[in-house]
């Protein structure tokens, strides 16, 4: 039983750095799930769609959802490229929802939704 406390540790502890973003697919775009290694500064299920309803009212939105992508490629180490995953995506924005006023996050999303994303 203690020879298995350590590795489950390394394990537990590794775990802390694997995050995801989910990209949809559309006209201009492939669209994927990408799981890497990197800092635990954002959620574990990620999504540029949900970083961005929490920006100022007026500051473009496309410029936050590009640079979201970016960051989130620069940031980390890819470990798996997989194909669109809608619960992925899904379950991103329920957790950047939670807590946020509900008429300001359907405004936000249906900004957003008209870029595609």
């Amino acid at each position: 039983m203690r020879a298995l406390i350590l590795p489950l540790l390394f394990v537990a502890f590794a775990a802390l750095f694997v995050r995801s973003y989910t990209v949809p697919p559309a006209p201009d775009r492939r669209g994927g799930t990408v799981v890497s290694l990197a800092w635990p500064n954002r959620p574990l299920f990620g999504s540029p769609r949900a970083e961005c309803l929490g920006i100022p009212e007026g500051q473009p939105v496309i410029a936050c959802l590009i640079g979201s992508v970016a960051r989130a490629r620069a940031d980390g180490m890819p470990l798996l490229q997989l194909d669109f995953c809608g619960t992925c995506y899904g379950l991103s924005q329920r957790i950047a929802t939670l807590g946020r006023d509900e008429a300001m996050v359907q405004a936000r999303l249906a900004e957003i939704g008209r870029f595609g994303w």
